[in-house]
């Protein structure tokens, strides 16, 4: 389990960092937080919180990782938490009640299946997802995280959708 220390130190904390609402100046970032998401391709829903006085919600963040699996073998393994609080970030930065996930987990086969998908892609590692916020361009989304954000960001022009990671700091255009 991550505890506040370890998040605070983290690549989410660096997105905070970037102009939080006065009252996380202050106070730090929430102690409370909470995502909504809907995964497009099963329509399945997560919306709750996941961090709350300093802790992960473990089962609220296996809910999560379930909902985002590799529905194709339908398959999860635990996801990052961190993303979450990408997906939090997100919510206040761009008021948007609901956040879609068009890809979590993979399973290395289901990776290899798909065209365009890196070899060693972070999704095997349940470390990325790829996100559309409805009524955003996702290449302007893509262009303000990859300013601060300590992992990967993949802009994808036309195709609706940003990829995020935590894996070693690039971008790049898909």
């Amino acid at each position: 389990m991550l505890d506040r220390r370890k998040l605070l130190f983290g690549p989410a904390a660096a997105a905070v960092a970037l102009s939080p609402p006065p009252v996380w100046a202050e106070n730090g970032f929430p102690q409370r937080r909470a995502v909504d998401i809907v995964f497009v391709h099963t329509n399945e829903t997560y919306k709750g919180y996941y961090y709350w006085d300093g802790n992960y919600i473990l089962p609220a963040v296996q809910q999560f990782s379930w909902v985002c699996r590799d529905f194709r073998a339908n398959q999860w393994k635990w996801l990052n938490p961190w993303l979450m609080d990408l997906l939090f970030v997100l919510h206040w930065k761009y008021e948007k009640p609901q956040i879609q996930i068009w890809s979590g987990y993979r399973t290395p086969e289901t990776n290899a299946e798909l065209e365009g998908a890196a070899l060693n892609s972070q999704h095997i590692r349940a470390n990325a997802l790829d996100i559309h916020i409805p009524d955003l361009d996702a290449d302007a989304v893509a262009g303000s995280f990859k300013t601060f954000l300590g992992g990967g960001v993949g802009m994808y022009p036309g195709r609706g959708f940003t990829h995020m990671d935590f894996g070693p700091v690039r971008n790049w255009v898909g």
